[in-house]
């Protein structure tokens, strides 16, 4: 049977130290997951791995944005099953890693085919930010425990596929066929303790104030990125934004990057362990986990 292997975990936890590392093991070829590594120029921020590296184990569906276009989960399953139907037919192993959750399910499961309400539609919820809370916990109490209660973004996305075809999330997504039929999806994700979790984040949000985020999200700016751009919304570089734009101080970056971040991995575990067949795996020990991936 065919097999796609995925790295899962939330947020610094370092699965793409373990991709790596397994890529090479078994030879493999990475494909990446993270919804902000798509666009070229965001490289501190999300901790992309170096030229130096990717050219020792190929990577791919990074730096492939160059604008500021959104990209949707539907576009990563396209272009991620082609991808991976020709790094199989190489003989090798696609290794997905990153914690866009929804590319993965995509891939393995399919999306439904369900289209947008509308902008008004979509500004009406959002400015209704408590009554969609309520709504979304009572339409699907299930999906609404994996994104949390602070992601209005999914939150709306559901009102307007139930206004739209009268199905939740959970239902839509059951009723949908993966890209990647009959292929076997073997998921693994790393297990670290809370606290050493927390301590990898605040330290990591340290090295990239060192490396320069803040020359970064400048030089972004001044070469015409707009504000808007999407990567600008995710956690870091909204924060450093506001900073460069005067509205908080360096103190308060560095604390809001790393509460924010500790949450963002709080919600990647809770939707990680909603998911099914994914084996947890110690992040050092490549034998064994090659042993539990053989076995699957």
């Amino acid at each position: 049977m065919r097999k796609v292997l995925s790295v899962l975990g939330p947020t610094g936890s370092g699965k793409s130290e373990l991709s790596i590392k397994l890529a090479e093991f078994l030879g493999g070829e990475i494909i990446n997951c993270d919804s902000v590594q798509l666009y070229k120029g965001f490289d501190i921020g999300t901790d992309k791995v170096s030229r130096k590296v990717r050219k020792r184990v190929p990577h791919h569906l990074m730096d492939i944005i160059s604008d500021c276009r959104r990209f949707s989960a539907a576009e990563f399953a396209k272009l991620a099953a082609n991808l991976i139907r020709k790094i199989s037919a190489k003989g090798k192993i696609p290794v997905i890693v990153g914690g866009t959750f929804l590319y993965v399910r995509a891939l393995e499961k399919g999306l439904f085919p369900v289209g947008g309400a509308g902008d008004d539609f979509r500004e009406k919820w959002k400015s209704e930010v408590h009554e969609l809370r309520i709504r979304t916990a009572e339409l699907d109490p299930k999906y609404y425990a994996k994104i949390g209660s602070m992601d209005a973004r999914r939150m709306v996305r559901l009102m307007e596929v139930f206004h739209l075809s009268g199905k939740n999330m959970s239902e839509s997504f059951a009723d949908t066929n993966s890209p990647l039929k009959g292929w076997k999806f073997i998921k693994i994700a790393v297990k670290r303790e809370r606290e050493e979790l927390y301590r990898r984040i605040e330290e990591r949000v340290e090295e990239m104030f060192r490396r320069g985020i803040i020359k970064e999200v400048r030089k972004l700016l001044s070469s015409g990125c707009s504000e808007e751009c999407p990567p600008f919304s995710a956690i870091g570089y909204k924060e450093v934004l506001s900073f460069v734009k005067g509205k908080i101080s360096l103190e308060e970056v560095k604390r809001l990057m790393k509460k924010n971040t500790k949450e963002y991995a709080r919600k990647q575990l809770m939707w990680l362990r909603h998911e099914n067949n994914i084996v947890w795996v110690p992040p050092d020990d490549i034998k064994t986990i090659v042993k539990l991936i053989g076995k699957r």
